[in-house]
């Protein structure tokens, strides 16, 4: 059987035809392995976060930005050193018999916030190298999933979830837990992920 210049291009087509599929086969595997690393990403965050809100009401929480609570106040010394320098006036008594030191002044260190948690977070081994998967950096933390927006894929996304009063037609109102927000109690919070769409992908609803 003798082939003709037809049977010769439609062979080409059909090589390239199991070329295309098998090349966006590929790219299909590849794009579903990320968002599935994004969602693996998701579910560290969360099971961390989990276990470190039945911990860090403890006072001797190691993770010193992420506990709750008010942080004990620092000891920030009077400024004594300039006090020994300068010369004693004529006729004062002498080192040994000068007057007691001036007291300690204590400044009051307020609550943690979101942002300081999150930054000592990240310097931890378990969160280190974790790296969205789209960009392979550091994830990022967003508002939102936005589908028109593809700079947001493999993002996270971490809410808040605050109940309404009884009798109201939703039971909470969820807004993003941004870095001023602080963490000194009990947070009920919920965390997704942006997928190869910018569609958000509801990891958990835990506490915090």
């Amino acid at each position: 059987m003798k082939f003709t210049t037809g049977d010769y291009i439609f062979l080409s087509f059909m090589a390239v035809v199991v070329v295309a599929v098998v090349w966006i086969g590929i790219l299909a595997h590849e794009e579903a392995s990320k968002t599935e690393g994004a969602k693996r990403n998701g579910e560290q965050l969360v099971a961390w976060l989990t276990e470190a809100g039945t911990q860090r009401a403890n006072p001797d929480y190691s993770i010193g930005a992420c506990a709750a609570g008010g942080k004990a106040p620092e000891a920030i010394p009077v400024a004594a050193a300039a006090a020994e320098a300068a010369p004693a006036p004529e006729g004062a008594a002498s080192s040994s018999e000068a007057a007691p030191a001036a007291p300690v002044k204590e400044a009051a260190k307020g609550p943690n916030t979101w942002g300081a948690c999150t930054e000592q977070m990240f310097s931890l081994p378990a969160f280190k190298d974790m790296k969205n998967p789209f960009f392979e950096e550091r994830p990022q933390f967003v508002a939102a999933c936005v589908p028109s927006d593809a700079t947001l894929t493999g993002a996270l996304v971490v809410e808040k979830l605050v109940p309404t009063p009884v009798g109201s037609s939703i039971p909470f109102v969820a807004s993003q837990l941004v870095d001023t927000d602080l963490i000194d109690g009990k947070l009920q919070l919920r965390v997704s992920v942006c997928d190869k769409g910018s569609y958000a992908i509801k990891i958990a609803e835990f506490e915090f």
